[in-house]
């Protein structure tokens, strides 16, 4: 049976962020969520458990704004 997240498989883009989401949380067990909705942008990255002490949320009128704003929620 084959991997379905084989790294053959992957894109320059998709390794490039899986490896930034491996440096920032030092483990292969981690989530990100993008959303935009009526005009805002929300990401939020996670580590396994994936609750609020593990993870960081950053919000803005744009993509950039947002990732900028990235801040730990255990703070």
């Amino acid at each position: 049976m084959t991997d379905p997240m084989s790294n053959k498989d992957l894109s320059l883009q998709e390794s490039l962020l899986l490896g930034m989401m491996r440096d920032w949380s030092g483990k292969d067990d981690c989530r990100m969520t993008i959303e935009h909705r009526d005009g805002a942008w929300e990401i939020t990255m996670s580590t396994a458990p994936h609750g609020k002490d593990h993870a960081a949320r950053g919000v803005g009128a744009t993509f950039d704004q947002a990732w900028d704003n990235m801040n730990p929620t255990w703070v």
